[in-house]
């Protein structure tokens, strides 16, 4: 496979770019998408690494980071000594 990932994942996503350069960002997420088998063949780390860098690649088109997600608890668990003073 590649001795680089993270380098030939960056030159085939530009590819993909240059290829369509009046797409929108969301016709290219999915142009990236559909190329994606093509790049990582399967395996876990290709998968990985392409889906890190489409990821920025269209953070920094769109110029919106990418969101991390936040945590939703579950009704029942509940933060008491988030209410409490601790300025004492």
């Amino acid at each position: 496979m590649y001795s680089d990932w993270q380098a030939e994942a960056m030159r085939q996503i530009a590819k993909v770019h240059a290829s369509m350069p009046d797409a929108t960002p969301e016709q290219l997420r999915l142009a990236l998408r559909k190329h994606a088998l093509e790049f990582h063949g399967g395996t876990s780390w290709g998968k990985k690494t392409w889906s890190k860098r489409c990821r920025e690649y269209l953070a920094k088109l769109t110029g919106v980071p990418k969101l991390s997600k936040a945590i939703q608890w579950p009704d029942d668990i509940s933060f008491p000594f988030r209410d409490q003073d601790n300025s004492k």
